[in-house]
């Protein structure tokens, strides 16, 4: 088993269990973590709900890979800090994810230039400062940035506070000790 499948796979274990229809969630009716307009736009048309709710796990697996693996970059990234990006761009979207990084690089004084693009510049200078400082410190600094992000999320639309301890808890599970 490859990272990508391992992560995948600890990602849905762990996180995007069944299927859900929550009414306060935007996403809508989603299974395994996919959301009803990321299948659709996955199977290229229109889907049903029930359609998210049939959704296979190899199907599931397929698109975690294409759009939120590969997509972002991951696997440019040092070992350490895959886990927790890859589980950003699940949570927020791959551009969020990876704009939440090259901020927590900044933060930790190397800055990149944050456009939401996990190139070379980005994957060395996460290397670098993984390296460095410690893959601990680039966590860390990535799951402070999640949490203000939850926080401008909820902040904006007080709909999505009940989501607020659960998004929180997901993120600071891959928090590190020094």
């Amino acid at each position: 088993m490859d990272s990508a499948e391992r992560i995948i796979a600890d990602t849905i274990s762990r996180w995007e269990g069944g299927y859900v229809n929550h009414p306060a969630d935007h996403g809508g009716p989603t299974n395994f973590g996919i959301t009803q307009r990321t299948l659709a736009a996955f199977r290229g048309r229109p889907v049903t709900a029930e359609d998210v709710r049939t959704l296979p796990r190899a199907e599931a697996v397929t698109i975690y890979r294409q759009r939120y693996w590969s997509t972002t970059g991951v696997d440019r990234l040092p070992e350490p800090l895959q886990p927790v990006v890859f589980d950003s761009a699940v949570n927020l979207g791959p551009g969020a994810a990876v704009r939440l990084l090259q901020q927590a690089l900044g933060d930790l004084g190397a800055p990149v230039t944050v456009d939401g693009v996990l190139g070379a510049g980005t994957a060395a200078t996460a290397a670098r400062v993984a390296a460095d400082r410690g893959a601990h410190a680039v966590i860390n600094a990535l799951c402070d940035r999640r949490r203000h992000r939850y926080d401008t999320l909820v902040a904006a639309d007080p709909s999505q506070a009940g989501f607020a301890a659960g998004w929180r808890r997901r993120c600071d599970s891959f928090r590190r000790p020094a």
